[in-house]
């Protein structure tokens, strides 16, 4: 039921005319989407039914910012849960890479 959330966030993003990358692989697993502008990056996680700090700690466990280190635009991670109950966002929370 994830990528049922994940899929309407892709049809958003992309509708919005961004550059959106979905289920990005890395070495350590794979990025649910990666959303791309002239200024910023963004790294999102979505957990369903779980947390926003669990998405931010996979975020960080499987280094999923690492492949945009040396990009020049400012990186931020987010992580998003959402409710099964309520089919809608539970919680989301927004970082800065500290190393961009």
């Amino acid at each position: 039921m994830e990528l049922y959330f994940q899929n309407a966030m892709y049809l958003v993003f992309k509708m919005l005319g961004f550059y959106t990358d979905v289920k990005r692989t890395t070495s350590n697993g794979r990025i649910d989407i990666v959303l791309k502008t002239k200024d910023y990056i963004y790294v999102m996680e979505l957990k369903l039914d779980g947390s926003a700090d669990d998405a931010l700690r996979q975020i960080e466990e499987k280094g999923y910012a690492l492949p945009f280190a040396k990009d020049p635009r400012k990186l931020y991670k987010i992580g998003v849960d959402f409710s099964s109950e309520t089919r809608g966002i539970k919680e989301w929370k927004i970082i800065p890479d500290a190393d961009a």
